[in-house]
């Protein structure tokens, strides 16, 4: 009859070697094996619409941060860290959304402001001529 260690060390070393292989397969499963470039093309997108928007004027702070987690995710793209990747472009891609909306509302504010002088100005026109309201009569 073998000593209990004898009999044990090849179980052993069997579990040690499925856990090892457990562990890695699970570590690889789990990071993107490619980079995330669907996520940084539509980053880039964002980005650029943003920018179209006049949001580096309208939305300053907004456009900085999408500005500034993309150039992360670029960073972290070549370093080949494609979870980090991946998330700094997300984190971009939700402060470009940020930073266009912000941009339009501002411009939709602004074009309401112009409209409601213009219709003022129109209204003082109307108050100070109110015989060109009247129609002929017959």
């Amino acid at each position: 009859m073998q000593a209990s260690g004898e009999v044990m060390t090849p179980a052993r070393k069997k579990i040690h070697a499925s856990i090892v292989v457990l562990a890695t397969a699970l570590a690889a499963g789990c990071s993107p094996t490619k980079p995330p470039l669907d996520e940084l093309d539509a980053a880039s997108r964002a980005l650029a619409a943003a920018r179209q928007a006049q949001a580096p004027q309208l939305a300053a702070a907004e456009y900085r941060a999408a500005g500034r987690h993309f150039d992360q995710a670029q960073a972290a793209e070549r370093d080949r860290d494609y979870d980090a990747a991946a998330q700094f472009a997300a984190e971009s891609l939700a402060d470009s959304e940020l930073a266009l909306a912000k941009a339009r509302l501002s411009t939709a504010r602004s074009e309401v402001e112009r409209l409601a002088r213009e219709n003022e100005g129109l209204q003082a026109d109307l108050d100070s001529h109110p015989a060109a309201l009247q129609l002929e009569q017959p």
